[in-house]
């Protein structure tokens, strides 16, 4: 399986968000929320994508039932407050003057109030899935681990599995899952060269921290999502190519189960890619 790329003007996200920040379903909704039907909006605009959206959830959706609708069955239901919704929303901050496009992985619930804005639905789970690369495109190979990962997020909160961490803004509640690094101790890391800044000595970590980090390529790591290896993570990171004061990136580490143990929201372009204090950060909660 090779690394799934999409151009980015062929995918028009379901609705324009102004912010990644989004009120928090409250424990109603939320209860709410898992005996709901969870309809799953396909984009209409790219059917490469909608087809991937769609296996992620036939093999790995399990929490509530559900139903794929297009955009204009999404219009017609996103109103009903009895409904939840799994979407791809676009995401752009105002601060950034060149507007560059952010994809979320959105689970929301439906809003009396959302036809003036998706901002206006609760949000039950989103994750940055993607972002535009220096040619126009996407890349979306995480998609089937951030399908589950919505769903345990879900579950989380429902559990107060981090005690209110979870009902904080929206960069305070995943890195509430921070407090799962030590739990990587196990397992293989597997990292993108390209996700790698040059300054790392990638040959050096190999030698010392083989048995915990694997460089590999693109595709090697999409192979590794797509066959669910044993104890196999993945590091990675969303950010806009060519990025410029105001632009912002994430880097996270997830495994292939959904299970995310780093997450680091950062504002500085020239810290985008892992860094040597990310390996450090790892290394030291895994004991190694």
């Amino acid at each position: 399986m090779k690394r799934i790329f999409i151009a980015i003007s062929m995918l028009v996200a379901l609705g324009q968000a102004h912010a990644a920040e989004r009120r928090v379903a409250t424990a109603g909704e939320l209860a709410t929320f898992f005996k709901s039907t969870t309809y799953v909006v396909t984009t209409n605009d790219n059917i490469i994508f909608d087809a991937f959206l769609n296996d992620a959830v036939k093999h790995f959706w399990t929490v509530t039932p559900y139903k794929v609708v297009d955009k204009g069955e999404f219009d017609a239901l996103r109103t009903d407050e009895n409904s939840s919704f799994l979407l791809v929303t676009k995401v752009t901050e105002s601060r950034d003057k060149l507007k560059r496009p952010y994809l979320y992985l959105s689970l929301l619930m439906g809003s009396k109030e959302s036809d003036s804005s998706l901002d206006m639905m609760p949000e039950v789970a989103s994750i940055p899935l993607a972002c535009e690369t220096a040619d126009g495109k996407i890349s979306a190979m995480m998609l089937s681990p951030m399908v589950i990962f919505v769903q345990k997020h879900a579950e989380n909160i429902k559990e107060q599995s981090f005690k209110d961490k979870l009902m904080a803004s929206f960069q305070q509640r995943l890195q509430a899952y921070n407090y799962n690094m030590p739990q990587l101790k196990g397992k293989t890391i597997y990292i993108s060269k390209s996700d790698v800044d040059v300054k790392v000595n990638i040959r050096e970590m190999e030698a010392r921290h083989g048995n915990i980090f694997r460089f590999v390529e693109e595709d090697d790591i999409a192979r590794v999502v797509s066959e669910k290896e044993a104890n196999a993570a993945v590091a990675f990171t969303v950010y806009p190519q060519g990025a410029e004061k105001g632009a912002y990136g994430y880097k996270m580490i997830m495994d292939v189960d959904g299970a995310l143990y780093y997450y680091y929201y950062e504002t500085k372009p020239k810290n985008f890619l892992l860094q040597k204090n990310d390996f450090e950060m790892i290394l030291s909660n895994v004991g190694a």
